[in-house]
């Protein structure tokens, strides 16, 4: 969590993320962004065995996806929410 903000969007469409992106520049809302890489467990554990048997990694069958998290300022998040046109939650 980033302090003095509030998340404003959590998604893994880079496209939704670019658009929220550009309303917020267009506005002059600062914003942060934090990406994580997302996979789930037997698809990690697939991975890691085929790394160690053929000494390189595989991800032939990745689920590996990017989660996208947007944050703004508290006092700019009403603002940011209505021009994005998300719901206050």
């Amino acid at each position: 969590m980033i302090i003095f903000r509030k998340r404003l969007l959590l998604d893994n469409d880079p496209q939704e993320l670019a658009r929220v992106k550009q309303i917020l520049d267009k506005n002059g809302i600062k914003y942060d962004v934090s990406t994580t890489v997302s996979e789930n467990a037997n698809t990690r554990r697939f991975n890691q065995a085929a790394a160690v048997h053929m000494a390189r990694g595989y991800s032939a069958v990745s689920s590996q996806t990017y989660v996208y998290r947007l944050y703004v300022r508290i006092k700019d998040y009403d603002r940011a929410a209505s021009l994005v046109s998300y719901k206050k939650k």
